[in-house]
Order: structure tokens, then C-alpha cells, then sequence
């Protein structure tokens, strides 16, 4: 594969979605990068144009944070959201026990993010020879 459809950045800080998008966009490995400012966006987003192949996601957030967010995706019991990629700062230990019931849930980054970072994530996730 040498890209993915799309990624998603579901953030509220429009700095970090500007830094996250420029970074992903430098990588040139998907045809389009979607940004929702909460998580309410993000579900209309989803149900509007289908699943992006990458979440990108915050857990702080107004109007729907991260938990609310998952756990409307666990309710929609429906098949087909492939990544959802928590983006964070330190978790606590109850919130680390909560994530086991999100099997979307592949891993944890820095809230800003790294060429370094997500070229090893779609490497690892999509079998993506082109980022480098």
C-alpha cells in the first residue's frame, strides 16, 4: 500500500491540529486529512463521509471528549472503525484500566506528533512503504 484513504484529527486546540495536520500532510501518506474540533464533529463527520482509516484523538474536550466519543462508537456496535489513536498526556492507572474495553484503541502519542511516530504507526498498521 503507498497510502491510506484518510486520517482524522479530533482536537479542540486549533495550534496542535495545525502542527499535526502539517506534519501528516509533509509525509504525503493519505489523500486527505479531515479535522474536527470535538467529538460531536467528529461522529457527524463519520456519518456523513464514512470511517477515516486513522483517529487521531484527544481526550479533553468540549461539547464530547475522548470517552464520550469512544463509547458512542461502542454503542453504534457497527464494524469498520479501523484506528482510533488516543492522544494524550500521562493517563492515570484507572484511566489505562478503561481503555481495555475500546478494542479500536492501537496505541498512545505525544499531543504533538512526530514524522518519526506516525511513519512507524502506518508502517506498522497499514504495511505503508512510502513514508519515510
Amino acid at each position: 500500500m503507498s497510502k491510506v484513504n484518510s486520517i482524522m484529527l479530533v482536537d479542540d486546540s486549533k495550534a496542535t491540529n495545525f502542527f499535526n495536520k502539517t506534519i501528516i500532510g509533509k509525509l504525503n501518506i493519505c489523500d486527505s486529512i479531515e479535522v474536527c474540533e470535538d467529538g460531536k464533529e467528529a461522529l457527524q463527520f463519520i456519518k456523513e463521509n464514512g470511517t477515516p482509516d486513522l483517529i487521531f484523538l484527544d481526550i479533553n474536550m468540549p461539547l464530547m471528549n475522548g470517552w464520550e466519543f469512544m463509547d458512542e462508537l461502542l454503542r453504534q456496535k457497527e464494524q469498520g472503525y479501523n484506528i482510533v489513536l488516543m492522544i494524550g498526556t500521562e493517563l492515570s492507572e484507572a484511566h489505562k484500566e478503561d481503555l481495555k474495553k475500546y478494542p479500536f484503541i492501537k496505541g498512545q502519542s505525544p499531543k504533538m506528533l512526530t514524522t518519526h511516530f506516525v511513519c512507524e504507526l502506518v508502517q506498522e498498521l497499514f504495511e505503508l512503504s512510502t513514508c519515510k
